[in-house]
């Protein structure tokens, strides 16, 4: 700056501070439009996790507007992604879901990413896990989840951690670890208030384990309870699950009329909000009812409907199952209703292959064909013994 004139001087300091407060106000914008998001996908997570679809697709289309408008920002663009991961599996995408979750696993792996993301990571993969049925591999992933989960000062996700773990716990038959989780989280739903969607789909997940212990009065209690608290805040979704988890209640009791009136309740519902998942769920349900109760013609509508449905979005657990009782009820094919008991053992499904394999060994000795009885009862104790290996595919 030597050699320069007064004025000159005064010019430089002028544009040269001009320029720092610049600096200063820009990044101050870059901060404010990136919290901006952070809010607004913090308010995006918590409609994922009430299960509001419209309304979390439409928060999504706004947020992907302002992360267009604004600074890249590396770790508000990995929060974006972790959590589009998480709507993935409420839509039913759970492929794309999948694939997300491998991109970010090096990122989110790494020491100096923040203890939140590190604890999405390892729970949404653990939710992916579970909905494509790898239930152990699922809460393997919630243990590592839950190193982080108490340095996160939020009630509501601990009571969401509990709620999907002791859903988790409840597919391989460990009762009590699940009510344990279940309880929890219900206390929590209760406590905060605003969460009655949550709050009565615990109740169906404390339900559930109530059946398997075979209290069935309480069972069907609970399941109203839910039913009637998920009617009341116009949860729709939730009240068609409570209908279909009340007709599996039944079924399992042989009240077969009781149980097909509620998966019809369960079927309007859910053919209303277009979910398909629920649809081939409750549609295979309808059917096998109605076959057991020698109604041909209307189970095969909804074995139809279901197999259509399952063909179409690539479900391959419900093709065999479906597959396995048209092969028990409608055409006795042994090669078939063997070759879809294998797809699910393929699959690790054990309670699915011990109640489909022991359905079908009291079918046949009604029918006296006691050969194919005592085969299938036998394939069934099987599969019941082989439940107690999930156990031992859990990281201790």
């Amino acid at each position: 700056m030597k050699g320069m004139q007064k004025k000159e001087m005064d010019t430089y300091f002028f544009e040269y501070f001009k320029s720092i407060i610049r600096k200063e106000w820009w990044e101050l914008v870059v901060k404010i439009r990136s919290e901006k998001v952070g809010n607004m996908l913090n308010q995006w997570y918590a409609t994922i996790k009430l299960q509001q679809v419209h309304k979390a697709t439409q928060m999504k289309k706004e947020i992907q507007k302002a992360i267009d408008n604004m600074e890249k920002n590396q770790d508000v663009l990995l929060y974006f992604n972790m959590i589009d991961s998480r709507y993935k599996l409420l839509i039913e995408k759970y492929n794309e879901s999948g694939s997300i979750l491998k991109s970010l696993k090096y990122r989110a792996e790494e020491k100096k990413t923040d203890d939140m993301l590190q604890y999405y990571f390892y729970f949404f993969s653990g939710l992916y896990q579970f909905y494509i049925k790898n239930f152990t591999k699922a809460i393997n992933f919630y243990r590592i989840a839950e190193n982080w989960i108490n340095k996160i000062p939020d009630e509501a996700e601990r009571a969401e951690f509990n709620y999907q773990i002791a859903i988790a716990y409840y597919e391989i038959h460990q009762n009590f670890f699940s009510l344990t989780h279940a309880e929890k989280a219900l206390e929590s739903f209760l406590a905060l208030g605003n969460y009655e969607n949550r709050a009565a789909t615990t109740q169906m997940i404390i339900a559930a384990n109530r059946l398997d212990l075979h209290q069935y009065e309480l069972t069907e209690s609970v399941y109203k309870k839910a039913i009637k608290m998920a009617a009341d805040t116009r949860q729709n979704y939730v009240e068609g699950l409570g209908h279909h988890n009340l007709g599996l209640a039944y079924e399992r009791q042989e009240k077969l009329d009781l149980a097909r009136e509620s998966f019809e309740i369960a079927l309007d519902i859910f053919e209303n909000l277009h979910s398909k998942i629920a649809i081939i769920r409750t549609s295979y349900m309808l059917a096998r009812v109605l076959f057991k109760k020698g109604l041909f013609e209307e189970g095969t509508h909804w074995y139809q409907k279901a197999l259509n449905l399952a063909k179409e979005i690539n479900e391959k657990t419900y093709e065999a199952k479906l597959l396995v009782i048209h092969s028990i009820y409608k055409e006795l094919d042994k090669t078939l209703l063997d070759k879809g008991l294998n797809m699910l053992r393929d699959k690790k499904l054990w309670s699915d292959v011990a109640d489909l394999a022991i359905i079908a060994a009291r079918h046949f000795k009604k029918k006296e064909y006691h050969e194919l009885a005592a085969k299938y009862f036998d394939e069934g104790v099987v599969a019941r013994d082989k439940i107690q290996t999930w156990t031992e595919e859990l990281v201790s």
